[in-house]
């Protein structure tokens, strides 16, 4: 991720270390994201696969991760 006024790298600190944004609200959404990837992998053991897909989705949808990929397609290929 980057900073949205600067495009420097994030660092996973509350506040751009370049040209000083504010990035909590960009810290929020990765958290939510992270939320949502749990909730796949528990929705995928339980094998509740369209909870997983949607929550797999959701997660990519906020921010999009290499891992995050694989997640969503594990779970779009179990759900069909």
């Amino acid at each position: 991720m980057r900073c949205p006024t600067c495009r420097a790298h994030w660092r996973e600190a509350p506040e751009c270390a370049r040209c000083g944004s504010d990035l909590a609200p960009l810290m929020r959404v990765a958290a939510t994201a992270f939320h949502h990837r749990i909730a796949a992998v528990e929705a995928l053991t339980a094998g509740r696969w369209s909870e997983a897909a949607h929550h797999a989705n959701e997660a990519n949808q906020l921010h999009r991760t290499e891992r995050g990929d694989g997640l969503l397609l594990l779970a779009r290929l179990v759900h069909k």
